[in-house]
């Protein structure tokens, strides 16, 4: 409904003491203002008698279509008690009761001024101008009305100013009426109606849109006055808690939600925030903001969410900002090797994957412990979730600082707009990998203690913590314990990292993996033409491989594998040794390494890495290494007990 072609309803109620059977003198006034507003009201004079007000007044009230009624003051007075509906008084200003004292005194030189509870200051004041005796009375109901007349007229006031009612009581009673209502006073008041009608059509927009509003808000919003009675609820607030709108109003918060405490907002009026509290069934988090008035604490606002709308708003909104790069892309069952120890190292990692411990992976550069962690990440219920990695030593103290815990805006010189979001929060529901962990800074040390402790993250420049989900697995190749004595690493930060830990054993140690590696590092190169028939190649540059010590780990045996891949032509020669230590040279730095088909010895390296002319040499090499034990033998060749036999029949000794 626009409010420009809105035209409230107004009802002029003149009371009498007896209907009248014609239109009164206030009847015939009011209709000369009509015309004024026939663009701007509605205006319908109703007469009635004062034993019939209330009755009236409450058919009125009852017809749905009146916004406004205004009368004389007493009447108003007494159906103010008894009606809903708004009653304006047709107040009598000063100016009009001059201009009826210039009506009386051509009547009289003593005039009376009967008045609804005050009387008016200025004409006594005013008193010395007027060339008649003015006296001023009031009256709260009929009854007084009539003796302040008797009184006035045992004194020798015989004409009597006031309202229509006041007039005929005066006339009733023998005196002379002079009605002071005019016109003037009635369109003084018709405007007021109409200013409130205006107002009032405006804040019924007004509500209206709010309403709409509070019903498609997804969060539960409740009104509260000073005194913690509800004022209004949304819809879905009464759905939280399981009531409906109308049986929650008019009652006091403390009945609807009783693990709610109002009053410190109440009096302090400062807002709190993110309170826990159960209702229906449901665990909400509930903000509570004052609502001040003129400097005082009027009431308050409660909003509530649920908390798991919260945490999934909170998984979107992170994982939305999250980078795509964070991912892991290694599984447990791309793990190779098959020495004893390694396998027992990967059945413990695939039992701490269902854990959300700490872990600590520890083992020499370029032995797969990202690869490990990632497997961990991917094996755990938080795989849906990020695995955030970064390397401890490849950042400068400042930088690692602000890259880890993140920063607000204006933090320091030079920070991003809007702040920036760290690594750590980053991960919140996966992982965290921190390798290199040994290589912190201690001064950062201290901070991520405290995230372990209470997985919460205080971003550079912010006053408040937030509280973080994150598995957190590091990785070292140190000696933590040295770093310790020597003051480079936190003793209870090691305590809090080395929970579960995992031991990644050097290349040197799985002998027998070597051949299983180099083959699928060969499959992931890139098929260079030089490469082919690197396999049969590869046998020939097996026995340098199984006895070098590689201090590299699979790093470098990775690096050795391509360039021997890139160098096919060289290698076909297998008597070659000079290409060979001019290629490769540090399979040649270990002085060990004299006489190469001694490295199989005992090593358990499997069967088919090696030529025909080799394999019954290597494989009585391989008994011997396990005294003789077939069963043991024949495990570590990788093959069955059966072909190790025939093997050994197959040998030149035969």
């Amino acid at each position: 409904m626009q409010t420009e072609q809105y035209l409230p309803r107004v009802i002029a109620l003149i009371t009498h003491l007896h209907t009248p059977q014609s239109p009164s003198r206030m009847a015939r006034i009011v209709q000369q203002v009509i015309p004024d507003y026939q663009n701007r009201t509605q205006l319908e004079i109703v007469e009635t008698s004062v034993t019939q007000l209330l009755d009236k007044g409450r058919e009125l009230e009852s017809r749905g279509d009146v916004d406004m009624i205004i009368c004389s003051g007493a009447t108003a007075d007494y159906l103010r008690r008894y009606l809903s509906t708004t009653i304006l008084s047709i107040r009598m200003g000063e100016y009009d009761l001059i201009r009826a004292i210039d009506l009386a005194k051509a009547r009289a030189t003593k005039v009376g001024i009967l008045t609804f509870q005050n009387t008016h200051p200025e004409l006594e004041a005013m008193a010395s101008l007027f060339t008649v005796d003015i006296r001023q009375a009031t009256y709260t109901s009929f009854e007084e009305a009539r003796q302040q007349i008797r009184l006035l007229m045992n004194d020798g006031y015989g004409v009597i100013v006031g309202s229509s009612t006041a007039v005929e009581v005066a006339e009733e009673a023998g005196a002379q009426g002079v009605l002071a209502l005019n016109a003037d006073a009635v369109r003084r008041t018709l405007d007021d109606a109409l200013a409130i009608c205006r107002s009032r059509a405006l804040a019924l927009i007004q509500q209206q849109r709010l309403n709409a509003v509070l019903r498609n808000l997804t969060d539960g919003v409740i009104a509260i006055d000073a005194n913690g009675v509800v004022q209004s609820l949304n819809p879905k607030m009464a759905s939280l808690l399981g009531v409906s709108s109308e049986w929650a109003h008019e009652r006091h918060i403390a009945e609807i939600l009783p693990d709610l405490s109002i009053a410190q907002v109440l009096s302090s009026g400062e807002t709190e925030e993110s309170r826990l509290i159960k209702a229906g069934g449901k665990t909400l988090a509930a903000n509570i903001s004052p609502i001040i008035d003129n400097g005082k604490t009027d009431g308050a606002i409660i909003t509530c969410q649920e908390t798991n709308v919260i945490q999934r708003a909170d998984r979107r909104i992170r994982a939305q900002a999250r980078p795509r790069q964070f991912t892991a892309r290694y599984r447990f069952e791309q793990i190779l090797g098959d020495a004893p120890g390694f396998r027992e190292m990967l059945r413990l990692a695939q039992g701490y994957a269902q854990t959300d411990s700490t872990v600590l992976i520890t083992g020499e550069s370029g032995t797969g412990k990202e690869l490990l962690a990632q497997s961990l990440h991917n094996a755990s219920p938080r795989q849906p979730g990020p695995f955030v990695a970064i390397n401890c030593a490849a950042f400068p103290e400042s930088l690692l600082e602000s890259e880890l815990f993140g920063y607000e805006e204006g933090a320091f010189t030079g920070s991003r707009k809007g702040g920036k979001i760290g690594l750590i929060e980053t991960a919140h529901t996966g992982s965290l990998f921190l390798d290199e962990i040994g290589d912190m800074p201690v001064s950062l040390q201290t901070r991520l203690l405290r995230v372990l402790q209470e997985r919460e993250v205080l971003r550079l420049g912010a006053s408040e913590p937030t509280p973080v989900d994150i598995r957190v697995i590091a990785a070292t190749h140190c000696d933590l314990r040295e770093r310790i004595k020597d003051g480079r690493f936190r003793e209870d930060l090691y305590y809090r990292l080395n929970i579960l830990r995992l031991a990644v054993p050097p290349l040197r140690e799985r002998p027998q993996d070597i051949a299983t590696l180099a083959r699928a590092i060969l499959q992931k190169l890139p098929r260079h033409p030089q490469a082919k028939g690197f396999d049969q190649q590869l046998q020939n540059l097996m026995p340098w491989l199984l006895k070098h010590r590689w201090p590299g780990n699979i790093r470098e045996l990775e690096n050795i594998i391509e360039r021997a891949a890139l160098s096919g032509r060289e290698l076909n020669d297998r008597q070659a040794s000079g290409t060979l230590h001019t290629l490769f040279p540090e399979l040649f730095e270990d002085a060990q390494v004299q006489n190469p088909a001694a490295g199989a010895q005992a090593s358990g390296v499997d069967l088919r890495s090696f030529g025909k002319a080799t394999e019954v040499a290597h494989v009585r090499q391989v008994v011997d290494a396990c005294n003789g034990d077939m069963d043991e033998a024949a495990r570590r060749l990788g093959i069955s007990r059966t072909t190790l036999w025939r093997r050994l029949r197959a040998g030149p000794d035969r």
